[in-house]
């Protein structure tokens, strides 16, 4: 039990002002008996926890049938900070419309597109991050064009991994050019990823 004390209570163990925290306690009796007023009041002992009883740890949440209860880790994380001024400028380009598919969302705060990096920007493939190597996609475009289900070639024509069908040309906006480079190298990229997938060519009878 945690014990408060008010200025107002027995002066030999009260504050002279306020309240005071006084630590935990336990109960170690109780008995009723009849108050000043003659009702029957319910009294208590109460005995201050020493040091070695106080409790060291936090109580864990409840586990239910089930469940685990998930653990915590501390670690330290290194990422690369990316230029919101970059992606900005991207985004503003092309009005927050999906290149690939036209899409402009709107909600309540406005309009949403991401920023898509052609060349990743983490090792190893240390893309640059500047406009020349960034996209404006939907966010369903975006996961595919970061998984590979999605090349474009130079001439900017969109190409379907999973069916192979041409989605048409990669809308262009006035004041935002891609690299040919970064394209040749997500190509490249994820083409080495497919063939380690499907064993170099190798069919699944095969396997």
């Amino acid at each position: 039990m945690r014990v408060i004390r008010g200025s107002k209570g027995d002066s030999q163990y009260s504050p002279t002002a306020g309240f005071r925290y006084d630590g935990l306690f336990r109960v170690e009796d109780c008995w009723h008996d009849h108050g000043q007023s003659g009702y029957l009041v319910w009294r208590y002992r109460l005995a201050k926890l020493s040091t070695d009883e106080l409790p060291n740890n936090k109580p864990q949440p409840r586990q239910l049938a089930g469940q685990e209860v998930p653990t915590r880790l501390e670690q330290t994380v290194q990422r690369i900070v990316r230029s919101t001024k970059v992606a900005n400028y991207v985004k503003q380009a092309h009005d927050f419309t999906c290149q690939v598919c036209g899409t402009r969302l709107t909600t309540p705060t406005g309009a949403y597109a991401e920023a898509a990096h052609i060349r990743a920007l983490g090792r190893p493939h240390n893309g640059p991050d500047l406009a020349v190597n960034v996209l404006c996609l939907c966010p369903n475009h975006h996961t595919l064009f970061d998984f590979g289900m999605l090349t474009i070639a130079d001439d900017l024509t969109i190409t379907d991994r999973a069916t192979g069908a041409n989605l048409g040309r990669l809308r262009e906006a006035r004041g935002h050019q891609i690299d040919e480079a970064h394209l040749a190298y997500h190509r490249e990229h994820h083409s080495q990823g497919w063939k380690h997938a499907l064993g170099d060519g190798a069919s699944d009878a095969e396997d």
